[in-house]
């Protein structure tokens, strides 16, 4: 994939948008208790950028995390912001409620979005998230997940749950196997998050 921008990537592309589709789809679902709907509230530079694919056309959304107005040290709160399809919506995600074992791709960005921006994260070139999905498409591509949704939407982004510690250890054996010690060791650095 080539990052040409970081927003609505509609002018920069010809795709029609399918029969049945609009460019105000509305994507609200059910979301866990760690993340909440809510008007944009961030504060200060953004943290970690990511992209999600709107399935069916070459156009990807710029998703952006950075800390929420009512984020502390004790408490942090990331709120992540996206123009998907046209339609600008952010969440807050309070970080010390995201678990590992049952969490979202929203979720888990935040999370390493914050580790990154605390020194606690995998300090790889482009970030924790994005080792941390590098993982999962080894996982997926091993069997050690399956993947039963076509596409990625930001529905599944925020509401389709996985266990990234399972998923995370199953890799790092594989890698250690492997001898991929530099890999191995950047997952040591995740699975240290989950703890």
């Amino acid at each position: 994939m080539v990052l040409a921008g970081v927003g609505d990537m509609k002018k920069y592309d010809n795709t029609k948008i399918p029969k049945g589709l609009s460019s105000s789809e509305s994507f609200i679902g059910t979301m866990s208790a760690a993340s909440n709907l809510v008007e944009n509230q961030a504060i200060g530079d953004a943290l970690s950028i990511t992209m999600v694919e709107k399935p069916g056309t070459n156009i990807s959304y710029g998703v952006v995390a950075t800390y929420a107005k009512k984020s502390t040290s004790e408490n942090p709160i990331i709120n992540v912001t996206t123009n998907y399809d046209g339609k600008t919506v952010s969440y807050n995600i309070k970080v010390n409620e995201v678990d590992p074992n049952h969490a979202s791709r929203l979720e888990m960005f935040a999370l390493c979005a914050y580790a990154d921006d605390v020194g606690s994260g995998d300090k790889s070139t482009f970030g924790t998230y994005q080792t941390l999905r590098t993982y999962q498409e080894m996982a997926q591509y091993n069997g050690f997940i399956s993947s039963d949704s076509e596409g990625d939407t930001l529905e599944q982004f925020k509401s389709e749950k996985s266990n990234w510690s399972n998923m995370g250890r199953k890799v790092m054996d594989l890698l250690y196997k492997c001898n991929d010690l530099a890999q191995y060791n950047k997952g040591m650095s995740i699975m240290d998050l989950f703890k």
